[in-house]
């Protein structure tokens, strides 16, 4: 490995994911960049996932925890233990390309104000998708609902290269992104608290406090399959997207923000319950009233939990200065590049 590419630690986190293992692991011994340590992060797996790794990839790094910790609390877990210049975050139930590391290091080093920087995400099982976890780069509206440059709630676009260039965007995907360091030591990483779901969001809103940038790099690719951990339409991925959503905004804006922004979106998350109970869908109907005791339960538990510098998705420039559920729902906009 040489010394002139900055360090690269490419962290994979693992809860019972051998079969994705065993399909990813091999290829990134494939990869072309020059100075990469892959490591895999284990949420206390019981599949065998430690004893394959054992016995087939022994050059790759094991962090072994000891519990569960989720999403977030994994990851802040063992970056801890990775010395490298990058953390490259890196989901399982993904295929790469050889050389997909290199444009985003470039990126990066050409701009030391870049915090993270994600490839454009496309579609495991329909490669000529953009992928619903990422696609092009990840957006906000001024409600705090989070989209995609190319997915906008369940609507996601056919890759056609509207997406080529370079573009400051508002989240990263955690599926696959490149972070500095230092930027996410600075930020003190992800809030734990969220266990999965909104965490990169979250993360994203603080480095832009702190003055980062995140960025979409459209030279470098990977395809994801998504929802590995949980189904898109499962009522666990319903309550914690309900209940991180409204934590992450509510901790993250100033406070006269949130005399106008939790009513509205209270009002709102009530007429998406609807929608669930109208589809007979009564397990998903009572995740979002879940999400809202626990986000008064976590009101009371984690009320001091606040980032150190909040942002106004009001002050940002590239938050989107209009309601997402209005342009979508309402007036039937199906594509990021009609908004």
């Amino acid at each position: 490995m040489s010394a002139s590419f900055p360090s690269v630690g490419i962290g994979i986190l693992n809860w019972n994911g051998k079969k994705f293992l065993q399909a990813l692991l091999p290829t990134l011994e494939n990869l072309t960049y020059n100075n990469y340590t892959v490591y895999v992060i284990d949420n206390k797996s019981s599949d065998g996932s430690l004893d394959y790794m054992s016995e087939f990839h022994p050059l790759v790094k094991i962090i072994a925890l000891d519990k569960n910790y989720g999403f977030a609390g994994g990851y802040n877990k063992g970056f801890s233990f990775m010395e490298e210049d990058y953390y490259l975050m890196l989901n399982s139930d993904v295929e790469v390309p050889a050389n997909f590391i290199e444009p985003l290091v470039q990126m990066m080093e050409a701009d030391k104000n870049i915090a993270v920087c994600q490839p454009k995400l496309l579609a495991l099982e329909n490669k000529k998708m953009l992928e619903h976890g990422g696609a092009a780069g990840g957006m906000i509206d001024i409600l705090g609902y989070p989209f995609c440059r190319g997915r906008i709630f369940e609507t996601t676009e056919p890759d056609k290269g509207q997406y080529t260039r370079p573009t400051q965007i508002f989240w990263a995907s955690g599926a696959a992104c490149l972070i500095r360091k230092v930027a996410f030591k600075k930020v003190n990483g992800m809030y734990d608290y969220f266990f999965m779901h909104s965490e990169e969001i979250d993360m994203c809103w603080r480095l832009i406090g702190e003055g980062y940038k995140i960025m979409y790099c459209p030279n470098s690719y990977i395809y994801h399959l998504g929802g590995g951990s949980l189904a898109y339409k499962s009522p666990q991925k319903t309550y914690l997207n309900f209940r991180n959503n409204i934590i992450m905004c509510f901790r993250n804006s100033p406070w006269f923000i949130n005399l106008w922004l939790l009513p509205l979106r209270i009002v709102l998350d009530i007429v998406a319950s609807i929608r669930f109970l109208i589809a007979e869908d009564s397990a998903n109907f009572k995740a979002v009233f879940l999400a809202y005791k626990d986000f008064i339960k976590w009101l009371l538990v984690e009320k001091n939990k606040f980032p150190d510098k909040k942002k106004s998705l009001l002050s940002i420039s590239i938050v989107l200065k209009d309601s997402i559920v209005w342009q979508h729902y309402i007036k039937g906009i199906k594509y990021y590049g009609d908004l």
